[in-house]
């Protein structure tokens, strides 16, 4: 079942903006890797989102499976990138699953930048 999406709501699907097949953590481990989705993809609608006051909502529904390094790179690797903004991450992004398939994804992606953002 899909959600509405909020007016205010910049909704990123992994399986439709970026490949169904993600994979790896850095660009040596294939074109569809976490750093590329996180620099070219994640980042400027995170920054969009800040300038804006919106808010980025990551559907990771429909990709053919997610491995841990993927999103620890993906989630972890935005805290990292954007340490400045600490804790007002959690209110511009919104890990999102609708599909019960991938609600333990969800929870991986969530605990990773959780962690990361407990290491300030």
């Amino acid at each position: 079942m899909q959600r509405v999406a909020e007016m205010s709501d910049m909704v990123i699907s992994i399986a439709d903006r970026y490949s169904k097949f993600p994979a790896g953590r850095y660009p040596a481990d294939g074109p569809f890797n976490a750093e590329r989705f996180r620099k070219e993809v994640l980042l400027p609608a995170i920054d969009e989102a800040e300038r804006t006051g919106n808010r980025v909502v990551v559907l990771l529904d429909g990709v053919m499976g997610y491995s841990s390094s993927f999103l620890e790179e993906v989630f972890g690797g935005l805290v990292r990138a954007r340490r400045q903004l600490g804790e007002r991450l959690k209110t511009l992004l919104t890990i999102r699953a609708d599909d019960v398939a991938y609600a333990a994804a969800k929870l991986d992606a969530e605990q990773y930048l959780a962690e990361e953002l407990r290491r300030g």
